[in-house]
């Protein structure tokens, strides 16, 4: 299994636009960030399955840069801007492949339908629209995608209420992916015990109502005790090199492009 990370921002992205702190004038790359969003594949002799998690205002760009031309599935996590604003320019894969199938919970697909109802027409047989056919899916509910299954865990997203971590399971090992997050219920945190790769939001220094900061993520990670872990979902108060310096061995800052194998 391969989690390729097409954004490590927050819902700012970075740079901030109009910003002239030290993070976004900032030279390396790795401290560019789009907004928060991963690629999980896994490949056989067969098949090559990838699953998306968010389609956010960086959609298109992400795409790009990642060279996809197929998507076996859309995942959303929860219904913010920052992560479904960009579902419009699934239109090219949609004339390419036809329908995408794409899962989140109620709350999300009604926002979804509020601002992309054409998305969601069915029988299109035209090209020129986005084309999704949507499965509103429950927390725990393992969904089977040839050799990988994911299943949405509940978290908190703070006053935003809860929203969908997601756990990746294929014959390699066992991912688990929670951004936006500020709280883990014990059932979703027992769930994610022991995970091959742990990725959570660890958005700065300081407190925030809806998301953990990093004295937060390094809590939540050592009850959770994954192999490898690493934050996502970061503000411009942490530049790379200086933060990833801080933390303990098997704890990483993502940033775009990186990629990782299990």
């Amino acid at each position: 299994m391969t989690i390729r990370f097409l954004g490590t921002g927050t819902s700012y992205g970075v740079p901030y636009a109009g910003c002239d702190c030290a993070v976004c004038r900032s030279t390396d790359p790795r401290d560019k960030r789009l907004r928060a969003s991963v690629l999980v594949e896994e490949s056989s002799e067969e098949v090559v399955t990838r699953l998306l998690v968010d389609t956010g205002p960086d959609f298109r760009q992400q795409m790009l840069r990642a060279n996809v031309n197929h998507l076996t599935a859309i995942l959303w996590t929860h219904s913010h801007n920052d992560h479904i604003i960009g579902l419009d320019d699934v239109r090219p894969l949609s004339d390419k492949q036809g329908y995408v199938p794409g899962y989140c919970d109620a709350r999300t697909f009604e926002r979804l339908n509020a601002v992309f109802d054409y998305c969601f027409i069915q029988n299109r047989e035209h090209p020129g629209f986005p084309r999704i056919t949507p499965h509103t899916v429950e927390p725990f509910q393992t969904l089977q995608f040839d050799a990988v299954a994911a299943t949405p865990l509940p978290i908190s997203h703070g006053r935003a209420g809860e929203i969908f971590a997601w756990e990746f399971v294929a014959p390699t090992g066992r991912f688990v992916y929670a951004s936006d997050c500020a709280a883990i219920p014990d059932a979703s945190l027992e769930r994610m015990q022991g995970c091959d790769v742990f990725v959570v939001d660890a958005l700065r220094h300081t407190a925030h109502p809806n998301h953990f900061n990093i004295t937060q993520a390094l809590e939540a990670i050592e009850k959770i005790d994954p192999k490898r872990a690493f934050f996502t979902h970061v503000t411009h108060d942490l530049g790379h090199a200086e933060t990833e310096a801080t933390l303990p061995d098997r704890v990483r800052l993502a940033y775009d492009g990186l990629e990782l194998k299990i």
